[in-house]
């Protein structure tokens, strides 16, 4: 009898064992057809009960249950749980922990990865929605992933570069600075981590470190055009001419056909009131694109410039006659910038401020009909 009883209570045991299994293996099946509630209702039976709370497969199945669910992109089912996909990565952890044997597994079918793959996708759909909050705790979560031991595979710096640009766009730029420091660290992304933490000291109105984060890339790039370029802009917002000089030339000579590094020139010369040498490096400019607005606007500037200046020098001169003469002088300069000017309006008809000097230089010069037709050019645009 008791031989009977013992064969009855295994029995048993092996019948309710196999009751959990079932559940686990229901949400198995409940997954592959895609009806990821009824998948959750196993599962969590499955976990709720002591029999199979700890069994490593529990686990592994609400792993993928999660993943998959996240992937459908159904609506109803990507929010199955909450922070879904990093529950994926927590429950294949567990699966890890309780059967270590499950490790073979997860590597085998490649878990990691396509989790990894799930959470970039994630990252890149937020990060185009604009919540770059969300996208860079995306981006930060296959990063942990992609160190798991179970990863299969290499971790993307990209990603991490992609985490700290999201950081940066959600104006979190401390941890910005982190992420690109890291891109440094592991020697990726070449200048681009570096212009992006001296704009985001600048951002945080910290232009020491801001500055020392630029020189830094140009010295581990000295041969790199676009940290010469962005230094020259520093150097431009920062009042800093003399080193501004320094970097748009050392970008000349990495790029002499470049238009703008010569406008960028005669700007800075404009800055100090050299108009001769601001001219000079205007036409270099115009010599290789003849035909765009701000070269030719600023020509327009600089005769405008200096000829204001012969006027404020002729304004000295107390004898009537030498005074006419420097006036006439002044005004000569000033019709210099006539066919510049126009040219700035044949590149961009809808400047006011082109159409304003065309104005006021013949309404001095006395080109009363010219006045009279950009007076109404002006009136019209306004």
């Amino acid at each position: 009898m008791k031989k009977i009883t013992f064969l009855l209570l295994a029995v048993i045991i092996s019948v309710a064992a196999s009751a959990q299994k079932g559940k686990i293996t229901a949400a198995e099946t409940f997954i592959r057809e895609g009806a990821f509630d009824k998948a959750k209702e196993a599962i969590e039976a499955a976990i709720a009960d002591p029999k199979s709370s700890g069994l490593a497969k529990t686990y592994y199945v609400k792993g993928k249950l999660c993943q998959a669910a996240y992937d459908s992109g159904d609506p109803k089912f990507v929010g199955l749980y909450p922070d879904q996909l990093m529950e994926a990565y927590k429950n294949y952890q567990k699966a890890a922990q309780i059967d270590p044997k499950m490790k073979n597994t997860i590597i085998k079918d490649n878990t990691m990865a396509l989790l990894g793959n799930s959470l970039l996708n994630d990252a890149i759909a937020k990060f185009n929605a604009k919540d770059f909050v969300g996208a860079m705790k995306s981006f930060d979560d296959n990063v942990k992933v992609s160190a798991d031991e179970m990863y299969v595979g290499v971790v993307d710096t990209l990603v991490i570069f992609n985490a700290g640009l999201a950081a940066y766009n959600a104006e979190m730029y401390p941890k910005a600075i982190e992420y690109f420091r890291t891109c440094i660290a592991s020697g990726t992304e070449d200048t681009k981590p570096y212009i992006f933490i001296s704009d985001s000291y600048l951002k945080m109105k910290d232009t020491l470190n801001a500055e020392k984060a630029l020189l830094e890339g140009v010295n581990a790039y000295p041969d790199t055009l676009d940290v010469i370029l962005q230094a020259t802009q520093f150097f431009l917002d920062t009042d800093q001419s003399e080193k501004a000089f320094t970097y748009v030339r050392k970008a000349m000579e990495k790029d002499p056909k470049n238009y703008i590094l010569p406008l960028v020139e005669g700007s800075l010369y404009m800055k100090t009131n050299n108009y001769p040498k601001a001219l000079e490096s205007m036409q270099k400019s115009l010599d290789m694109n003849s035909k765009q607005f701000e070269s030719n606007y600023n020509m327009g500037l600089c005769y405008v410039s200096l000829a204001n200046e012969m006027l404020t020098e002729a304004n000295l001169i107390s004898d009537n006659k030498e005074y006419e003469l420097a006036k006439e002088k002044a005004f000569d300069e000033m019709k210099k910038a006539i066919p510049y000017f126009l040219e700035a309006e044949k590149a961009n008809p809808t400047s006011v401020a082109t159409l304003e000097f065309l104005r006021e230089i013949y309404l001095k010069v006395k080109m009363m009909p010219e006045f009279e037709a950009y007076k109404q050019k002006v009136l019209d645009l306004q």
